[in-house]
């Protein structure tokens, strides 16, 4: 039976009046998260106020190798 190791990685916010994520950074991010084995499985974001995006969670999954 395939056993797995899991990881989450919390998104950071840039900017007070209108708050985005940096997508160079968090595709340099991506792709070494991916280097190392781990697969993306799921991207949830968390709603702050009035429907603003406070943060994304990303869920990663790689199969252990203990």
């Amino acid at each position: 039976m395939k056993k797995y190791e899991y990881k989450v990685i919390k998104t950071t916010q840039e900017g007070f009046w209108d708050p985005k994520v940096n997508d160079v950074d968090l595709t340099s991010k991506l792709n070494g998260i991916g280097q190392e084995g781990w697969e993306l499985v799921s991207a949830v974001e968390t709603n702050s106020y009035q429907g603003s995006t406070k943060e994304i969670v990303l869920f990663f999954k790689r199969e252990a190798t203990f």
